[in-house]
C-alpha cells in the first residue's frame, strides 16, 4: 500500500509581497521615529525660549552653526523664517518642528546659491547700495532675456512682487529677493510664450 503524503500549499506570492510590506513598513516607522527625535533635540538645543519652536534670535543661532560659524544677517533669517512659513502655508514668525526639515533645506540651498548672488550683485549693483533699483533691475533681466530689453512694466512687476517679500519693501530687489524675482521673471517668460504661440 502505497503511502500518500499530504500535498503541502506554496506560499503564494502575495504572502511574501505582504511580509516585504510590512518589513518595509516597519522600517519606515523607525525611520520617522528617528527623524523626530532628531527635529525634537535640534529645537531643544536652540530653544532657549522652551516654547516648542524656534524665534528670529534662535533660528539665526541654528542657522550660524549650519554656516559654519559664520552669522547669518537678520535679513537672510527673515527669508528663512518667511519662506518656510511660505511653504507651510502658516504664517506665525517661528519655526515649529514641522518646519525645521524645510527651514534647513532652505538655508543649505541659500547658502549653495549665495555665491552667484554675490556675482550678480556686483555685476548689477552699481550705486552698491545692496539693492537692485529699477535699472539695475532691468539690466539684469535683460541679460536674463537674451539681450532684449524688457519693459517698463515688466520690470515694475517683478519688483512690485519679489520686493519686500523677506524684509519691509525698500523700492529695491535685496540679495535674499533675487532668486524669487529671478523666479517671477522666467515664469512672465514662460507664461508669455505660451499666451502667444498659435497652432
Amino acid at each position: 500500500m502505497a503511502v500518500r503524503h499530504a500535498r503541502r500549499n506554496r506560499p503564494s506570492a502575495t504572502v511574501g509581497e505582504n511580509r516585504m510590506e510590512a518589513i518595509r513598513r516597519h522600517e519606515q516607522f523607525w525611520e520617522e521615529l528617528e527623524k523626530q527625535n532628531k527635529i525634537t533635540k535640534i529645537i531643544r538645543k536652540y530653544d532657549l525660549s522652551k516654547d516648542g519652536k524656534l524665534n528670529k534670535e534662535e533660528l539665526g543661532n541654528m542657522l550660524q552653526d549650519l554656516a559654519g560659524g559664520e552669522k547669518p544677517t537678520e535679513e537672510e533669517v527673515v527669508y528663512v523664517l518667511k519662506t518656510a512659513d511660505l511653504i507651510d502655508k502658516k504664517i506665525d514668525d517661528h519655526i515649529g518642528p514641522e518646519e525645521l526639515e524645510t527651514a534647513i533645506d532652505i538655508w543649505h540651498r541659500y547658502l549653495n546659491s549665495k555665491p552667484e548672488i554675490a556675482r550678480i550683485f556686483d555685476k548689477y549693483d552699481k550705486n552698491q547700495s545692496g539693492q537692485l533699483e529699477f535699472d539695475e533691475l532691468k539690466a539684469l533681466l535683460q541679460e536674463l532675456n537674451d539681450g532684449k530689453e524688457p519693459e517698463d512694466n515688466e520690470v515694475q512687476e517683478v519688483l512690485k512682487h519679489a520686493d519686500g517679500i523677506t524684509q519691509a519693501k525698500s523700492g529695491g530687489i535685496t540679495r535674499t529677493e533675487l532668486k524669487h524675482a529671478i523666479a517671477l521673471w522666467y515664469s512672465h517668460v514662460e507664461g508669455s510664450k505660451k499666451c502667444c504661440v498659435i497652432s
